[in-house]
């Protein structure tokens, strides 16, 4: 069996057994090997998900906003070790750099944490509140900046609030004008969609699968979902909304060398060491590994109620691997990165046929 056919069997499959709605997207260089659309775009409207629906990415925008540091870097406006405060001058923690947000070495404690008993939950916050909210309460960091690795979304709001300073602009705009444009992402945008309303085409919206009820439903109608709400208008760690194609269309620009020196993207692919001795599993924005037969792999992944998404760049063979996904199945939990690991191995096994 082909590879195309083999990956469409498996994600019938999934749909089928009610694990998966939402578009793939598999690639050598530029050419598409395979790409699935399955599902709906609304479940209450029950328009149809096209290859150019738009999916809110979850972390997968982190690499994004640490391109738009590294662009910045290279322009000379800041270094990775500056200190972020002296950006934000209002940050309590004065002694984390730029390269501690950037790699999660950073100690940050979590901004959703504090959102939880210190904001109305009636208001939609943004970075700013984030940044106020420390200053206010100064949680204690989880351990001295650099000592550890610890996966950080606060360091990643803080990093987007660092451009907007840097740049003189909002985040928003900056990475639609240095990121989004160059590298052809032509429906790509960062969007606060309860924060801004606004009108978009062609938009999948995120469902939850409830078990009791065996129906979708959007998480803003399920209180232990609200803060989907008030957490909505906080940029830089999420809000990134992408298709596939442009997912694709930006994996080739990078590799290709036309959104960062080559000097640029070697940092941002090598994992550090903390000063208790652990190498961290990430770069800039990327995790790192290699995988038998397919080589260094750089990637993210992304979860946010009734969205999952991966992108997986491999960098020695020149392959990518999309799924973006807009339902949540609350009842059967199955993790998107063993269908990975699936499509990886089917491709390993296609080279080897030849096929």
């Amino acid at each position: 069996m082909k590879l195309a056919e083999r990956l469409n069997q498996l994600f019938c499959e999934k749909f089928e057994q009610g694990l998966f709605s939402g578009n793939v997207l598999v690639a050598k260089g530029s050419k598409a090997l395979y790409t699935g659309t399955f599902g709906l775009a609304n479940y209450d409207s029950e328009e149809k998900l096209t290859i150019q629906s738009l999916f809110e990415l979850a972390s997968v925008t982190k690499p994004f906003t640490a391109i738009g540091i590294m662009i910045l870097e290279e322009q000379g406006k800041l270094c990775y070790d500056d200190y972020i405060q002296k950006w934000l001058p209002d940050f309590p923690y004065p002694e984390i750099t730029l390269r501690q947000a950037l790699t999660h070495t950073s100690g940050l404690p979590d901004y959703m944490e504090l959102f939880k008993s210190h904001w109305n939950h009636q208001c939609i916050a943004t970075n700013v509140d984030v940044i106020r909210l420390l200053a206010e309460h100064r949680p204690e960091p989880y351990f001295k900046a650099g000592e550890k690795y610890e996966y950080s979304n606060t360091g990643y709001v803080c990093l987007a609030s660092v451009i907007e300073a840097t740049a003189s602009m909002p985040y928003s705009s900056f990475m639609q004008k240095y990121v989004f444009a160059p590298a052809k992402m032509h429906r790509t945008k960062v969007m606060n969609r309860r924060y801004k309303p606004e009108n978009v085409e062609d938009f999948a919206y995120g469902f939850i699968c409830t078990s009791e009820e065996a129906s979708f439903v959007l998480p803003d109608e399920l209180l232990a979902y609200d803060f989907v709400k008030y957490l909505d208008g906080i940029q830089g760690d999420g809000m990134m909304h992408s298709t596939v194609i442009d997912l694709l269309s930006f994996a080739c620009e990078l590799h290709n060398g036309d959104l960062l020196r080559t000097s640029s993207l070697d940092l941002a692919l090598t994992p550090v060491v903390t000063e208790d001795g652990q190498r961290t599993p990430c770069g800039f924005g990327w995790f790192v590994d290699t995988i038998p037969s397919l080589g260094m792999r750089i990637s993210h992944s992304g979860g946010w109620p009734g969205y999952s998404a991966i992108l997986a760049c491999y960098v020695e063979t020149g392959y990518t691997i999309i799924l973006l996904s807009n339902i949540e199945n609350i009842d059967i939990q199955e993790n998107m990165s063993d269908w990975l690991q699936q499509m990886e191995q089917y491709i390993v096994e296609s080279d080897k046929k030849g096929l």
